[in-house]
C-alpha cells in the first residue's frame, strides 16, 4: 500500500501515524518533491523522504507530534550545509535545502478513490476532484499551502510470464510502476506464482494490440517464450505511441527480428525506438540480473522524460 493510502486508511481506523510529503527541494537533496513517508508512533515507516540524519530528524518530529496529540500539519524546513543555522540544521552537507509537510491523523479523514488532487495547509489535508491549476508549495507569510496531482503509476505491460518475468515484476512495483503481465500458455507455473502483478493474463499473442494502450503512457517489455511470439507482439507495438519499448533476445535473434520488422514496411525511424537487446548492458545471466539491467533502463528512460 502507498504512504498516502496508508496514512488514510490508518485514520480511519483511528491508528496513529503522521505522513511526511517532501513539499519542495533546492539544490543537492535527498529525495524530490512528492517523496512521501508514514511513521507510526512505533515500528516500522512505510516509504522514504530521502533517508540519512535528514529522514531521522522528520521521524523524530513526526513522533513528537503523535505524542503531543499535535491537531494541525507543520511545515519543516532543512538546509543541508554545516554551517546552517541550528534549527535548520539536516546532519548532512550536500549543499541543498528542502520543506517538508507534516500532517497528523487529526487533520485529515478517509476520502473516496479517484481524488485528483491532494491539498495540505496549515489547517488541515484534503483531497479533491478537479486537477489543481498549480501545482507545489506556496507560502504567504505565516500560511502555506502544498498542491499535488495525485497521478496514477504507469503500467509496464509484460509480454511472457516466464523465470524473467516473475523476476521482473517485483522489482518495478519498488519503482512505483504497475505490472500487467501476459502469456499466451495455460498453467505456466511462473505465472502462478508471480503474486505481485496488477494483473495477469492468459491470451493468444496476436491479440496484443487490444491489450496495451496507445495512449503514449504504455511501457511495453517483451520476453515470450519464442521469437515467433516475441515477433507478433513486436510487430503490433510498433505502431503504437509508447513510453518504453524493449525486446529481449540475443543480438543474432534481435537482428533477425528487426529485418522482419523491416521486411514488413515499418520505417527505421519506428525501429530504431525499440530497446533491444533489452536492459543496461551489465553482462546479466540470471532473471534476477536481468529484471535489474531491464529496470535500470526503463529508470533512464523516465528520467529522460
Amino acid at each position: 500500500m502507498k504512504p498516502l493510502d496508508l496514512f488514510l486508511s490508518s485514520a480511519a481506523a483511528n491508528l496513529e501515524t503522521v505522513l511526511c510529503i517532501v513539499a519542495e527541494t533546492h539544490g543537492s537533496c535527498p529525495g524530490r518533491a512528492g517523496f512521501k513517508m508514514v511513521v507510526p508512533a512505533e515500528g516500522s515507516c512505510r516509504g522514504s523522504v530521502g533517508g540519512g540524519s535528514m529522514e531521522f530528524r522528520v521521524i523524530t518530529i513526526a513522533r513528537e507530534m503523535l505524542a503531543g496529540g499535535e491537531k494541525k500539519p507543520c511545515l519543516v524546513s532543512f538546509d543541508h550545509k554545516g554551517n546552517a543555522e541550528p534549527e535548520q540544521r539536516s546532519g548532512m552537507i550536500c549543499s541543498g535545502s528542502q520543506k517538508i509537510v507534516l500532517i497528523p491523523p487529526s487533520s485529515s479523514k478517509r476520502e473516496p478513490e479517484g481524488k485528483q488532487v491532494l491539498l495540505v495547509n496549515n489547517d488541515e489535508l484534503r483531497l479533491l476532484d478537479l486537477p489543481p491549476l498549480n501545482t507545489g508549495l506556496r507560502i504567504s507569510g505565516d500560511s502555506w499551502e502544498y498542491t499535488e496531482e495525485l497521478v496514477p503509476p504507469l503500467t509496464v505491460y509484460i509480454f511472457g510470464g516466464g523465470h524473467c518475468g516473475l523476476a521482473l515484476t517485483p522489482v518495478l512495483n519498488s519503482l512505483d510502476l504497475r505490472v500487467v503481465i501476459i502469456d499466451n500458455r495455460e498453467h505456466v507455473w511462473t505465472m502462478a506464482e508471480n503474486t505481485t502483478a496488477w494483473k495477469k493474463i492468459v491470451r493468444g499473442y496476436d491479440e496484443a494490440s487490444s491489450l496495451v494502450p496507445d495512449n503514449a503512457d504504455a511501457l511495453v517489455v517483451i520476453m515470450t517464450a519464442s521469437h515467433a511470439g516475441d515477433s507478433s507482439v513486436l510487430r503490433q507495438m510498433l505502431p503504437k505511441n509508447l513510453k518504453y519499448l524493449g525486446m529481449m533476445g540475443s543480438r543474432a535473434t534481435a537482428e533477425h527480428i528487426l529485418k522482419e520488422m523491416h521486411s514488413l514496411g515499418f520505417s527505421e525511424k519506428s525501429i530504431s525506438t525499440v530497446h533491444t537487446p533489452i536492459g543496461i548492458p551489465i553482462s546479466s545471466q540470471t532473471p534476477a540480473e536481468i529484471a535489474v539491467s531491464i529496470a535500470a533502463e526503463i529508470v533512464m528512460v523516465l528520467n529522460k522524460g
